[in-house]
Formats: structure tokens, sequence, C-alpha cells
């Protein structure tokens, strides 16, 4: 699955390992269903390129649970609050009973003393946009790098998307040994509040979704109510 999201420019070695990590998760569909019952959230951090993006987590974190993965949000102004110990993730959001927990945050120097392993990047679509991410994935590599995934905002079709994700992911692979996952887009047609428009942007975050799930996108720290 790995392979088919990211493409040739992902590290072999990365590949074959990120593989098997995958297959280790996902043994088969009746242990998926039985760590969905265990008492662990696992963390999906997301930062936000600016504080009116935290709309795409908190719709992905209702896709999530109305597909029966239950989920909750750590909501932009709590995010600061969000402390790394002893392999745990810290924040004022309960955890009971659910299975996944995006973390909506606004500043990379949050997720870094976190010690988070994964996030996802929400890049606009534009040259700025990818000059900016480039800039935020240099700053992680510098640090440890974590897996980053990435979700284009705002392209004008796929083509677009594909062609702004191609241009980061080529640079930070040729020159930060990086490479990316890609998780998707939604197109610029899409936005909070469009009620017209509501199936067709929940198809594409439901994608999004599908394509987390599928990749054993989350981080391996555990959540926990302070």
């Amino acid at each position: 699955m790995v392979s088919q999201l990211n493409p040739a420019w992902q590290r072999k070695s990365a590949a074959s390992s990120r593989l098997a990590e995958i297959s280790a998760r996902f043994p088969d569909a009746t242990q998926a269903a039985t760590q969905g019952k265990n008492d662990v959230c696992r963390a999906i951090p997301f930062l936000l390129d600016t504080p009116e993006q935290h709309w795409i987590t908190d719709e992905l974190s209702h896709i999530l649970t109305e597909r029966g993965h239950p989920c909750t949000l750590c909501p932009p102004g709590e995010a600061h609050r969000i402390e790394h110990s002893s392999g745990e993730v810290q924040t004022g959001t309960t955890s009971a009973g659910n299975e996944y927990c995006l973390l909506a945050v606004p500043c990379p120097v949050t997720l870094l003393k976190s010690g988070i392993d994964h996030v996802v990047l929400l890049v606009p679509a534009s040259l700025d946009g990818i000059r900016t991410a480039y800039q935020r994935i240099k700053l992680f590599s510098q640090h440890g790098t974590p897996e980053i995934g990435i979700v284009l905002v705002g392209p004008r079709d796929q083509h677009a998307a594909w062609r702004y994700f191609r241009k980061l992911a080529v640079a930070t692979l040729r020159y930060l040994d990086v490479p990316l996952l890609n998780l998707g887009f939604l197109p610029e047609q899409i936005g909070p509040g469009q009620d017209a428009e509501a199936s067709h942007r929940h198809n594409f975050l439901a994608r999004i979704s599908e394509r987390l799930l599928h990749s054993g996108f989350y981080s391996t720290l555990t959540i926990t109510r302070p």
C-alpha cells in the first residue's frame, strides 16, 4: 500500500522496512479489530499551515468515528499542552474509548518538543506553501526526522495536486534525504461551511482517512489524560 501511495522516490530501504512495519501492525482483520478495542489511543498529529485549517482535522475526526474507528480531537487551543513523557503524549483531551486522537498543531516547535514520530503536513497548493513546507521538513530533519505525510490543500485538480506533491517530495528526498507519503488532497472548491458541497467534501476527506488507516500512519506514542 505504501509503495502505491509513496512512489519511486522513496528510499528502497525505507520502503522495505515500512512495509514490514505495516504487515506487523495489520496481520489480519481479527487482530486489527481487537486492537481497536484495547484501551490505547493512537496519536495522528497534523501540522496546520494556518489556524483556519482546524476544520479539516475536525471533520476527519467525525469521519473516522463514522467508519468504526472512534476518534477524538485535540483542538488547536490545547496544542501547546502536548507533553512527551515515558512514551506517552499528554493532552487535555480524554482518550477513553477512542482508537485515535487527531492533534491539530499550529507550531512545528510544539511537535519537536513532544517527540512525535509521525506528522501530517497540511500544505497549501502554491509555491509559497511548498517553500514553507520544505523549511518545516528541514527543521524536522535537524532533530530526528519523523514519518511525514502530506495533504495538499487547494489545488485546482488532481494533476495540480500531483505536481505540487512531486515538487516537494523530490526536493526533500534529494536535499534532505527525507521521503514523503502522499495522503491525498482537498481541491480548491472545498472548504468549511459549504453545505451545498458537503457530500463532495466528505468524499475527499474519506479518501484521506482511508489512506491514514491503510498505511498505518499514526504515532507509536499513546495518548493519556493528565
